[in-house]
């Protein structure tokens, strides 16, 4: 298989200060009137633009989405090829892991946002990181010296919209702005008669959507109705970004796979999928508390426990990935915005993801994202 991103440059020093953070915890939703700063960054075409003007960052277009949308990623440090000699499977069957990941100098994240194109905010997220592995600050010019200074010592890779059909079907750019009614047609859709839809069971069954009993095709899905969270065991035509996602991966030989949804719940990682081994799912619970730790310590809102996922026994594509690529797999429910109250809402949201890649990068760094070989 072809390295999808080959080539990609180092990050270059940056200069540094120290930041601040005076976001509250709470479990309001916005005060009425808020309005999304232009750091709120969800748009589609004004993310393009932002992409096409980077100069740090080598962007590549991995392929396109089932409705012909670009899915691109931005990759920094420099790609470090692999002599590979077996599957990932097969190695481990073979006692000889090294065959699959070889040797280099940086670990890999992979991050991916909007695998569910409603799920918006994870959008602003990644690209205020672009904004801070550019140029040091994110797009409010708060400098965050953990995120640029670790970034150097790791290669990062990010695909900030992976469902271009389904984002663009969301006809706002702002969440916190959305009624009940409105999140579940943008998120989930509507029947054939304009109900809107839950999230359990519409958005799995069936699989693919059945286009002709839906009024609304919501964010969830590719323009064929397919779930990119559970497309990978559907034909490439109809589920390219699923796929794509997945090859990523494996050319990359990620350390680590990140994906991005959202919940009226979030902030919170699920942590525990079926078919991942106990030390993988040891490291999950690892990384999930040193996140809340910073949270707490930063005034923003973090769940108390640990959160599973609903269906254990079923595999998602982070679990894919992980047979596929080796890579640690992580899936982040961010907040759509009811645990955070005061008059900076959007501030605190992209502050939580902001402090989970500080927090994943610090890792990477001192730990690895996988048990030793």
């Amino acid at each position: 298989m072809p390295n999808l991103t080959a080539g990609i440059p180092a990050l270059a020093n940056q200069g540094m200060t120290a930041k601040g953070n005076d976001a509250q915890p709470g479990n309001r939703a916005r005060p009425e009137g808020m309005t999304a700063p232009d750091s709120y960054l969800t748009n589609p075409d004004k993310v393009a633009a932002m992409l096409d003007s980077l100069s740090v960052g080598k962007v590549v277009e991995l392929g396109t989405s089932y409705g012909g949308r670009p899915i691109r990623a931005v990759g920094y440090g420099a790609f470090e090829p692999i002599d590979r000699r077996s599957t990932h499977s097969a190695a481990y069957m073979a006692g000889q892991p090294e065959a699959f990941f070889g040797k280099r100098e940086k670990r890999v994240l992979l991050i991916s946002s909007a695998v569910h194109g409603a799920e918006i905010e994870s959008i602003a997220g990644v690209m205020n990181l672009i904004s801070i592995l550019e140029r040091g600050s994110d797009l409010d010019g708060v400098e965050w010296p953990g995120i640029a200074g670790g970034a150097r010592r790791l290669r990062i890779v990010i695909v900030p919209i992976a469902n271009p059909d389904g984002r663009a079907r969301v006809p706002s750019d702002d969440q916190l702005g959305w009624s009940a009614d409105e999140t579940q047609r943008y998120r989930h859709g509507a029947d054939a008669a304009g109900t809107p839809l839950e999230w359990r069971p519409a958005c799995f069954v069936p699989h693919p959507q059945i286009l002709a009993e839906r009024s609304v095709l919501g964010g969830y899905f590719n323009d064929a109705g397919v779930n990119p969270s559970q497309g990978m065991f559907l034909a490439r035509d109809i589920s390219p970004e699923a796929h794509l996602l997945a090859d990523l991966a494996y050319a990359e030989t990620a350390d680590c796979y990140l994906e991005l949804h959202s919940c009226g719940a979030g902030p919170l990682f699920l942590n525990g999928w079926g078919f991942v081994p106990a030390e993988m799912t040891a490291h999950q619970h690892y990384i999930d508390g040193a996140w809340r730790m910073k949270m707490r310590q930063r005034g923003l809102p973090a769940p108390d426990g640990i959160r599973k996922p609903l269906a254990r026994k079923a595999m998602g594509l982070i679990g894919y990935v992980y047979h596929k690529a080796g890579s640690l797999p992580l899936l982040f429910e961010g907040g759509a915005g009811r645990r955070y109250s005061g008059e900076n809402v959007h501030r605190q949201i992209v502050d939580t993801y902001l402090t989970l890649f500080e927090t994943l990068i610090e890792i990477g760094v001192r730990d690895g994202y996988r048990p030793a070989l």
